[in-house]
């Protein structure tokens, strides 16, 4: 009888393995160059080892398209092993559920630090201007869930702050459903499913 339960817990663990290994196979690390490549195609010029990755980072495409969100200077709180001055930039995919907003440490070069400090300023060069908040966090809004068949409301809350046209995070009043929305105005959002 112990034989039997040893060949059934063996088999269990292998199942386990195998099922937890092929959720893994659909997602894909993003790399310090394909950031340098975002943070470029803003118009400043950096390379993958000026940028340092906080986490690992997915997402469910090989070679996403990313936005780069804000840009902001670190100033002394950074001291990961590069000199000069360094920014904290936000990405996130351009196709919402792609992957997740994350940030990235940029290390800018002697001959670039005449850049950085406009990076505080409200428009740097090259990367858009910060957008006035069109959706607060903790607003209470509508969102309106549309396709060919049906048309859904529901009174949902704002998780984080969001502007005309971006995706964001918002919930259930009770918290226990979260969705990703398009922002539309302060009190709408949308999505179709």
């Amino acid at each position: 009888m112990t034989s039997r339960w040893i060949a059934v817990f063996s088999l269990a663990a292998m199942s386990i393995t195998a099922w937890s290994q092929s959720q893994l196979q659909d997602r894909f690390v993003l790399t310090a160059d394909q950031v340098a490549r975002a943070v470029s195609g803003e118009g400043i010029e950096v390379a993958g080892d000026q940028v340092s990755l906080l986490a690992n980072v997915v997402a469910t495409e090989p070679n996403p398209l990313l936005d780069v969100l804000s840009v902001e200077p670190l100033g002394d709180r950074w001291s990961g092993g590069h000199s000069g001055t360094h920014s904290w930039a936000k990405l996130g995919c351009h196709l919402p559920g792609v992957c997740l907003p994350f940030y990235a440490v940029v290390s800018w070069r002697k001959e670039q630090a005449w850049q950085a400090p406009n990076l505080s300023s409200a428009t740097p060069t090259g990367l858009k201007p910060n957008v006035a908040i069109t959706m607060r966090a903790g607003a209470r809004a509508t969102l309106v869930m549309d396709d060919d068949r049906a048309h859904i409301q529901i009174a949902v809350i704002s998780l984080e702050n969001g502007i005309a046209g971006h995706w964001i995070r918002v919930a259930s009043p009770d918290h226990k459903q979260v969705y990703v929305a398009e922002v539309v105005n302060a009190s709408l959002l949308r999505k179709s499913f």
